[in-house]
């Protein structure tokens, strides 16, 4: 694979998603400024609130505690980054291949020196890895931000109420905190594969309105699955049980929970990891091989 057509493919699809894949994550991490911002400036400060909950802070760092309560703090503020961006993933991989026929571009684009194989490569490596890799840089620019405003609040503290907080902030583990949610982005990436998979054929295969063909066949699929399902009373329906199985965070993949502390932050790339399986590789390859044959041989109109 040449790395360099890779990269000024991306860069092309980043290109063309500029405007979304910009002003969605800047203004999300706006949003989380503004309000606080609006707060502070209607209401004003109560020091005397603020000192009674520095209090409880100071008694929670006393627990040992205070690594997994920043944690927590980071997947709350990484949460709605995480799925801002998946509808934005989803978004992209409906449209990536259907907008350039729509718009007759894939008759220029075909005419480059980059091969189907490359282009698809591309889409997906983008909209699974690249689009997920924007969101979570600004939600670490956003922490980061808020961590330069703990720092000033630590200096004014320390100063005129002589209050120290910086072993609150030493004993925090931020670096280890965002690092591991960071580390969930390519097993997720992996996990949705087929997912990706499945939007990326229906792009390609729809004339109109390509995200209800990503849609409809599935829900008609599952309606008809267990209409059969009742009316021949069988045990269960293997396709709804397929998707419930994989999609979903079943006790039959749970990893052990009763794990130390500092070992409990890894549960969740655990579960992540738990969820791809074999179904991940075979269900992924033929879908992307349908999408790669379709990109072939479909004629554009």
């Amino acid at each position: 694979m040449n790395v360099a057509i890779m990269k000024a493919s991306i860069k092309k699809e980043l290109w063309e998603f500029n405007g979304m894949l910009t002003w969605v994550p800047v203004t999300l991490a706006g949003v989380f400024i503004f309000i606080p911002l609006l707060s502070l400036i209607l209401n004003g400060i109560d020091m005397q609130a603020v000192l009674v909950e520095l209090e409880h802070i100071t008694q929670f760092q006393q627990s040992d505690r205070l690594g997994e309560f920043f944690f927590v703090s980071a997947i709350a503020l990484f949460s709605p980054f995480i799925v801002i961006g998946f509808i934005v993933q989803v978004y992209y991989f409906v449209t990536c291949l259907f907008d350039e026929r729509r718009d007759q571009s894939v008759m220029f684009w075909r005419s480059l020196p980059v091969s189907d194989e490359m282009t698809i490569a591309s889409k997906l490596l983008t909209g699974a890895i690249v689009i997920p890799v924007i969101f979570f840089a600004a939600a670490t620019l956003l922490m980061v931000l808020m961590l330069v405003f703990a720092v000033v609040a630590c200096i004014i503290l320390s100063i005129g109420f002589d209050i120290s907080l910086w072993g609150m902030l030493a004993s925090a583990n931020i670096l280890s905190s965002v690092g591991y949610i960071w580390l969930t982005l390519v097993p997720m990436a992996i996990w949705l594969l087929p997912l990706y998979s499945w939007l990326m054929l229906a792009s390609i295969y729809a004339n109109k309105a390509p995200f209800l063909w990503a849609v409809l066949p599935i829900v008609a699929l599952v309606v008809i699955e267990a209409i059969v399902v009742n009316y021949l009373h069988l045990s269960q329906p293997f396709f709804g049980h397929f998707l419930m199985d994989y999609f979903s965070i079943t006790p039959d993949h749970h990893v052990d929970m009763s794990v130390a502390q500092e070992q409990s932050r890894l549960v969740a790339l655990k579960l992540l990891i738990a969820q791809i399986d074999y179904r991940t590789v075979l269900v992924s390859a033929g879908l992307l091989f349908a999408t790669y044959w379709f990109r072939v041989n479909k004629q554009e109109s």
